[in-house]
């Protein structure tokens, strides 16, 4: 009975360490004087002794540009860098013209060619965009596997990579970009750290890092992150500014 102690309580910590796990969890919510509504990311890290995941749950309700956007978008992430997405689920509406959009996608296998391969199921498809730069993948009503560059992430989840970047000159993050208002993936984009800035928020001066992202043939988008490495100010497009915020002014949009 001495000897069967020992190991029965071996066993007993080796299995509550394989099924313990740490989960962070954090959320911002977003709000603009530009625009009408609001924009929520909400982050939550999950690690234990055999897997690390990062999930992102973000919440798009604003107008831009007269063109109404109210959708989720989840995506699963293996790693803290979330430039390799495991899932991407998306469920809204991206115009008030068309029924909502929903699709999830799934990647099955990433070659030593910097491709990735998906299978998504969707019930939406639109024209196609004849840029070479854009890669569009479309479906309708059916599953299919597509071939997509790696390092292809949904745009909105720039929220929460760029606030993990360096704050170095001398670095590019080069990325692909994945639409999700158009299903489409935009090549070649580019996010530079541009230095400390001072600005005034909500009546306060604040010290941030600045980071303009970059892309062919859309406007610049800039964003501002505290010591803290928190994202404080958005400014989309060179047009429309979010500002850090809190749920019950959100909520009152």
């Amino acid at each position: 009975m001495k000897q069967i102690l020992p190991l029965v309580f071996s066993i007993f910590c080796s299995i509550t360490l394989l099924f313990s796990q740490e989960t962070k969890e954090k959320i911002y919510w977003y709000t603009s004087s530009d625009t009408e509504g609001y924009i929520s990311v909400q982050r939550i890290d999950t690690d234990n002794t055999t897997v690390f995941s990062t999930t992102l749950n973000t919440t798009v309700k604003a107008t831009f540009n007269n063109k109404v956007l109210d959708f989720s978008l989840s995506t699963i992430n293996a790693t803290e860098k979330m430039v390799s997405p495991l899932k991407i689920t998306f469920n809204g509406t991206i115009d008030d013209n068309i029924k909502p959009v929903r699709f999830t996608g799934t990647r099955i296998k990433k070659n030593k060619k910097n491709v990735s391969y998906w299978t998504f199921d969707g019930d939406f498809i639109d024209e196609m965009e004849a840029d070479p730069d854009f890669k569009r993948f479309a479906f309708a009503k059916y599953s299919a596997t597509l071939r997509i560059p790696d390092r292809t992430i949904p745009s909105f989840n720039l929220w929460a990579v760029i606030p993990n970047l360096p704050f170095d000159t001398k670095g590019t993050f080069r990325f692909n970009s994945l639409d999700e208002t158009k299903l489409y993936v935009k090549k070649n984009q580019t996010v530079n750290y541009l230095g400390f800035t001072r600005i005034d928020i909500n009546g306060k001066t604040m010290k941030l890092h600045k980071f303009v992202h970059q892309g062919k043939g859309a406007q610049p988008s800039y964003y501002w992150v505290n010591e803290a490495r928190e994202l404080i100010q958005v400014l989309l497009d060179d047009k429309f500014m979010f500002t850090v915020s809190s749920k019950e002014i959100a909520m009152q949009l």
